[in-house]
């Protein structure tokens, strides 16, 4: 699936953020499935609910860090491709 700014990114069910030895990650403990979030990572995947675009968690996250903001739409496409390949999210 092609990634358009206009996508509603959903977290599935199942998945969680813990702090485990000073590192955040991505469990889902029925499937086995464990994904490394450094705090970018952890931002965005909390901004996962469904009702944000793409476009408007990059521009969230471009107010909350402006000093980033050429960088946040790559970080961005990054973090949500690596949630993707773990099977993380659905899309509206």
């Amino acid at each position: 699936m092609a990634l358009t700014s206009d996508l509603k990114p959903q977290r599935k069910p199942g998945f969680h953020l813990e702090l485990l030895d000073g590192e955040m990650l991505l469990l889902h403990p029925a499937q086995g499935r464990v994904l490394h979030c450094n705090q970018t990572a952890t931002l965005i995947w909390q901004l996962c609910d469904g009702q944000r675009t793409i476009q408007e968690i990059a521009a969230l996250l471009e107010e909350a860090y402006p000093e980033s903001a050429s960088e946040v739409m790559r970080d961005v496409a990054a973090a949500l491709e690596a949630f993707c390949a773990a099977d993380a999210l659905t899309f509206a």
